[in-house]
């Protein structure tokens, strides 16, 4: 019987971003990366913005992607563990992913983890950057409960749609800035720097840029970010014993 063993990241695949054939074809080529791996991986972990923008009501969430939901939950009851970290555009999040999917939501910033005795920092990417303080705020205003509460007295056709347009409108207007290798002056990089300066880790995961990208650091520590699949299709993996960056075809 195949051991699994391996780890894969993945992060910012947006669903919901463009038009619907686009999406499609991405969704499909995204639960064909999750078949491909399913017998070697003990864990997926997704860095967060899997979807472009996700609100629960009680008892209503964003249609669509059910293929991808489906190979979650498959994968789930085969005991594979699945992280799901809330990114930017997916922070809304409840308990959906968690009691129909079998998925664990992490909503801090960074989470450490211990695998196969070596120390990971992992998180979406955002409000990593300590000089930030207006997207600090802007943040903890979006996450607050008083903005899920007022979000959810909006009609679901009306909140939803509204806030797809908001966000794809919103990725257009970054999309120069995300495509802009700042290499060591990317916040989250400098984010690692400091952080090994009064903790240890051995590998920093991170996606939210949508460059992928990894760095040395001091102590022979590694920074890599996963990227984006609206342009690639990149993903990190740990085999239990090197973490690698690559780029599913």
């Amino acid at each position: 019987m195949t051991q699994r063993n391996n780890i894969y990241f993945l992060s910012d695949f947006h669903f919901g971003l463009a038009d619907t054939q686009t999406e499609s074809l991405k969704e499909q080529k995204v639960v064909r990366f999750l078949q491909s791996v399913e017998d070697k991986a003990q864990r997926i972990v997704l860095l967060g913005d899997i979807f472009d923008f996700w609100f629960e009501y009680k008892t209503t969430v964003p249609k669509g992607f059910v293929l991808f939901q489906a190979q979650i939950k498959r994968m789930s009851e085969k005991g594979i563990a699945v992280d799901y970290f809330v990114g930017n555009h997916d922070l809304w999040q409840r308990d959906y992913f968690a009691k129909e999917l079998g998925v664990t939501i992490y909503r801090k910033k960074h989470q450490t983890f211990d695998f196969d005795g070596k120390t990971f920092v992992l998180g979406h990417g955002d409000g990593l950057d300590s000089k930030d303080i207006g997207y600090k705020i802007m943040d903890a205003v979006f996450s607050s409960h008083f903005s899920w509460w007022l979000f959810s007295l909006f009609p679901a056709c009306v909140g939803i749609g509204a806030a797809r347009l908001w966000s794809r409108n919103n990725r257009r207007k970054h999309r120069k800035y995300d495509m802009n290798d700042l290499k060591e002056n990317e916040p989250m990089y400098k984010f690692c720097v400091e952080y090994l300066k009064t903790n240890r880790a051995d590998y920093f995961v991170f996606g939210h840029r949508h460059i992928e990208n990894e760095f040395l650091l001091t102590n022979g520590a590694k920074y890599i970010n996963t990227g984006s699949w609206i342009d690639a299709s990149p993903y990190a993996v740990w085999d239990g014993t090197e973490l690698l960056l690559k780029i599913f075809e």
